[in-house]
């Protein structure tokens, strides 16, 4: 109970105030809308997912999976620029500890990396999906799914675990900072944060996506059969969805990414606190935030299947049957295809 004690003292109403610019108060009610936003939104995509049998296609959890990535972002936003008013940051051992896993932002940036993660796994999927409809070999089974979520969640701990030992609390500051051995290790691991985060799955999702739309291009101008169009038209129409979500990551990452590499390499043009940093990480937590309005935006089913969740609808026969039938099933439609949020393929 001490330690509890120690690690969060509630500062009174009136020094909390006081502390706290115009600036300041409109920043935190910034994100304490986009935490809200955040948390319903993402969690409706789940349980429309998990409630609904004839949604649950392989794409679709890598979808959940990225909706729980982006809920993370949100839970660690929250004690950093939602509620840091509301208590003393402690000193110490209390603080460090505080710092590696509270405070410090290392599980923003786990969930940050599973989110890139995620969506190139999903691009690789549409590319497949559409440039090799028939190839048996590259579909994701349930099998693959779970193995590529696991290696996911994996790769990110791993990737972020020297910000486990770094990350610390000095005393007299507010916030947490990197405590490197050596420069030239904060310089590699910003460098490396650039492009697993930014470079790497931005561009391959360039290129994946240029040969998809390509090739549904193309594939639309030599079309014959009115059911073969209508295909196309929603294997069109899911790609350009996800293209839309990683348009928006790379949006919303690059100015964050870039500033934490200037950290490094220019120091005397970064100032944690700034409005250009708490602009960046306002980004981030906003991109977190608005992934399920571009579903909704661009799936009339998956607005039916949320009205039907909160309104507690009960289960039509439709509902329960499995959208891959046992990995038997895949078709080539989409997201609006057969009534699923996203497409078996």
């Amino acid at each position: 109970m001490l330690f509890l004690s120690n690690l969060l003292r509630i500062k009174d109403s009136g020094e909390t105030m006081a502390s706290m610019t115009s600036l300041d108060f409109v920043l935190t009610v910034a994100f304490s809308v986009i935490v809200v936003i955040n948390l319903l939104g993402n969690g409706v995509v789940c349980l429309v997912v998990l409630r609904y049998r004839g949604m649950r296609a392989p794409i679709n959890y890598l979808l959940v999976n990225l909706a729980v990535s982006d809920m993370m972002v949100a839970l660690f936003i929250t004690p950093q620029y939602v509620i840091k008013w509301t208590f003393h940051h402690p000193n110490g051992t209390a603080g460090d500890y505080m710092c590696m896993f509270i405070t410090g932002g290392n599980f923003i940036w786990t969930g940050g990396a599973v989110s890139a993660f995620s969506l190139v796994v999903i691009a690789v999927e549409r590319y497949f999906a559409v440039i090799r409809p028939l190839n048996k070999r590259h579909r994701l089974t349930t099998r693959r799914l779970v193995a590529i979520i696991t290696v996911g969640w994996l790769y990110a701990l791993i990737f972020n675990l020297p910000l486990f030992f770094v990350v610390r609390h000095k005393d007299g500051l507010d916030h947490c900072i990197e405590h490197w051995p050596k420069k030239s290790l904060a310089e590699a691991y910003t460098i490396a944060c650039f492009f697993v985060f930014g470079a790497i799955p931005m561009g391959a999702m360039v290129i994946l996506y240029l040969r998809v739309l390509y090739k549904l291009w193309k594939s639309g101008i030599q079309a014959t059969q009115i059911s073969e169009k209508a295909k196309i038209r929603a294997r069109l129409k899911v790609t350009k969805m996800v293209c839309v979500v990683s348009i928006m990551y790379a949006l919303c990452w690059l100015p964050n990414l870039v500033l934490y590499m200037i950290s490094q390499f220019k120091p005397e043009l970064y100032v944690y606190g700034s409005t250009s940093f708490v602009a960046s990480v306002l980004l981030v937590g906003l991109n977190s935030a608005m992934n399920p309005f571009i579903y909704a935006l661009h799936s009339t089913n998956f607005r039916q299947h949320i009205r039907g969740a909160l309104c507690c609808r009960t289960y039509r026969s439709a509902d329960f049957l499995n959208a891959y039938g046992a990995n038997a099933g895949y078709n080539s439609a989409g997201i609006i295809d057969s009534g699923n949020f996203a497409e078996n393929n």
